[in-house]
């Protein structure tokens, strides 16, 4: 029951399906959530020996096409779409009603910080602050970032990858800002090759489990979504490793996430395949991106950054221009393309 309803099905049909009250699907969702959290073989954790960052660094040089060996993680942020919270629930993660209305996807919700593998299993998540706060914001209140900055934590020249939401430092490769061309561009399609297991690891995240898909039901409260979140993740992590196909939905529970207003992922929803993949084409536009913004801090915060030495990007960047990498034909037409559409 559980599991349907984190699919995105409506608990009044699971109940019908099973036999049982309707207040019974609710109770199988949070004894699987307990169980889950209650499993430590289950719990995320971002590598904090040498040796294990280094691991997770190969995992991406094996997936980039310039043997890229300085990714230990991919960090991205998610809007976890919700309803209107009540006052109840604002004391929770201590911020006002308006802190939660994203601006950016006209949704309230949650801002979801995650950091992946080469795998796409997440090693990180952090979902404490309100919707209409930045990635930049949310990032640099984590716990993560303070020990990113805390000497010996992180092997040196090993460092996060993330978008222009962040910026660079020695321990965050973010692209080169307003460049269409040159070297920079270069560098910026590698990066993104790398960087692009973050998206796919959310994209994942959100076909696997439909309740993402629309807002969370107004009976959970935003505890309660905090925890159900995290178990999503953990599950997510916990397919992978076991290689478990991501299943279309039914078609029941795709008319229940239209019903309640939810996204229509059209490569998935209208797939019969047995066996089914992220396609970029279900890239989950609605809940990406929405932290992309200056709201919550300034440029001058951001430039603090900007006299770090041993930038990782600097290092990636005069490695493109010794061996002569090239952005290939085909990805700067599909880019041209995408620039003509907009």
């Amino acid at each position: 029951m559980a599991l349907r309803y984190f699919s995105g099905g409506d608990p009044l049909d699971i109940a019908d399906l099973h036999g049982v009250a309707d207040d019974e699907v609710l109770n199988s969702v949070w004894d699987i959530t307990d169980a889950i959290h209650l499993t430590p073989e289950m719990n995320i954790t971002f590598p904090e020996t040498y040796h294990d960052q280094i691991e997770c660094a190969q995992g991406f040089k094996v997936k980039s096409r310039i043997d890229i060996e300085c990714c230990v993680g991919c960090i991205d942020g998610m809007l976890v779409w919700m309803n209107q919270p009540t006052s109840k629930d604002q004391k929770v993660i201590g911020f006002g009603p308006t802190k939660f209305f994203c601006g950016q996807k006209k949704k309230f919700g949650l801002n979801m910080m995650g950091v992946c593998d080469s795998q796409r299993r997440f090693i990180w998540v952090k979902v404490n602050m309100p919707g209409a706060a930045s990635d930049f914001y949310a990032f640099d209140e984590s716990v993560l970032k303070q020990k990113l900055e805390a000497t010996g934590f992180l092997r040196p020249c090993l460092c996060l990858f993330g978008d222009n939401a962040y910026v660079n430092s020695t321990y965050m490769c973010t692209p080169w800002r307003n460049v269409c061309q040159g070297l920079k561009d270069s560098m910026n399609f590698f990066h993104s090759q790398v960087r692009i297991n973050i998206e796919c690891a959310f994209g994942i995240l959100v076909h696997r489990w439909g309740i993402l898909r629309k807002p969370m039901p107004v009976n959970i409260s935003v505890g309660e979504i905090l925890s159900l979140v995290l178990a999503l993740c953990k599950l997510h992590n916990y397919c992978i490793n076991k290689k478990s196909a991501v299943d279309p939905p039914c078609e029941a529970d795709v008319a229940n996430i239209m019903m309640l207003g939810g996204l229509f992922l059209p490569w998935m929803d209208n797939s019969k395949d047995a066996y089914w993949e992220y396609n970029s084409r279900d890239r989950p536009n609605e809940l990406l991106d929405g932290g992309v913004h200056m709201d919550d801090h300034t440029e001058a915060q951001r430039r603090q950054y900007r006299h770090d030495l041993d930038k990782p990007c600097h290092k990636i960047l005069a490695e493109v221009i010794r061996m002569g990498y090239e952005r290939p034909d085909y990805s700067r037409d599909r880019l041209q393309a995408g620039e003509d559409e907009l």
